[in-house]
């Protein structure tokens, strides 16, 4: 009888293993197999990441629910809310969602405690569900690219630094003692604007290291798409450049004056608002045809492209667009609760 419940025992501990073994393999954090992969594009994150699209599905920060994240069909069918976080920097990979929470910005006591730690940088599930932080701090740009989250990260005494975060949060790691704004990863390289020292373009590889100069100049506003890094001219009235990726001759391309813009994934469309004072309005300007064009009249601003749509936003955030990339066709979205 002894030996039979010893067995019984030696059984019933091996299942409870077993199903804390699988229970632990099931939870933990799947790394990518593809080392180069993205959560959003150059341009959106240059907008402040609020759109992003993986798989037929939009995730957004909605303007009129004060930027708490939802996700919505490509089609723009079946909106749903997923967090109460006030979200920005979005990126989606996988079965991840990443993101920069600013829920100091909604509508509490900012100067509250709980306010002070709503913030940082975090890893969801597609669902909004399993939230885990990865850095509990003031955070703005934040940009997948493979395992790590490359993102500005604050300290009270330093201010903002370059930092790499591991998805599965085992790391934190500086790479870099400047607020440089990390919109344009690719080819295992960091391409940006220094911020402290000089505002001309470098190149550094993604563990920090060989920060070298690519452009002399003072430039802002650096994306990246295909085999060109776009940039905006500060010492050039603001006007749109771009750089082959390897060096070479800088291209103008817009003269306007702009305040941000945003490059089509094929790469033959370039979405922008001028600034000029005159003719501000949503333009578009066409690579092949070096033409510009008038798509809206006024002050717009957060453009995000997704790959039948061009969402912008009234300059104050008060009103969300909606362009067809098809028609041309613009309309304010009208969202219900």
């Amino acid at each position: 009888m002894k030996k039979k419940n010893i067995v019984i025992s030696c059984i019933a501990a091996v299942i409870i293993i077993g199903v804390f073994v699988l229970f632990y393999w099931m939870k933990r954090v799947q790394l990518y197999d593809d080392e180069s992969i993205t959560g959003n594009t150059s341009g959106n994150l240059l907008n402040g990441g609020l759109f992003c699209e993986l798989d037929d599905k939009i995730y957004f920060a909605n303007p009129y629910d004060q930027n708490m994240l939802y996700s919505m069909n490509s089609d723009l069918s079946k909106v749903k809310k997923l967090s109460e976080d006030n979200v920005s920097y979005l990126n989606a990979a996988g079965k991840y969602l990443f993101y920069t929470k600013r829920n100091d910005k909604k509508d509490i006591d900012t100067d509250s405690f709980m306010a002070l730690k709503s913030t940082g940088l975090y890893r969801t599930g597609l669902n909004g569900k399993e939230v885990a932080r990865l850095y509990d701090d003031p955070t703005q740009v934040a940009c997948l690219f493979g395992n790590n989250v490359y993102y500005q990260h604050y300290d009270q005494k330093k201010g903002l630094e370059l930092y790499a975060a591991k998805i599965d949060g085992s790391s934190d790691t500086q790479l870099l003692e400047d607020a440089c704004a990390p919109y344009a990863i690719a080819n295992q390289t960091i391409y940006f604007t220094g911020y402290r020292k000089d505002h001309s373009i470098h190149t550094m590889k993604i563990d920090g290291s060989a920060n070298t100069i690519l452009l002399e100049g003072n430039f802002t506003a650096l994306t990246i798409q295909g085999d060109y890094l776009y940039y905006m001219d500060m010492g050039d009235n603001y006007s749109l450049k771009r750089l082959p990726v390897g060096g070479g001759t800088p291209e103008s391309l817009i003269s306007e004056r702009l305040a941000t813009y945003n490059v089509s994934e094929d790469g033959t469309t370039i979405y922008c608002q001028v600034d000029n004072g005159s003719d501000n309005g949503l333009y578009e300007f066409d690579l092949n045809s070096k033409s510009l064009n008038m798509l809206v009249s006024g002050d717009f601003n957060y453009l995000h492209l997704t790959s039948n749509y061009l969402f912008y936003e009234s300059f104050d955030q008060s009103k969300l667009y909606i362009l067809d990339l098809a028609t041309n066709q613009s309309e304010e979205w009208k969202w219900e609760k």
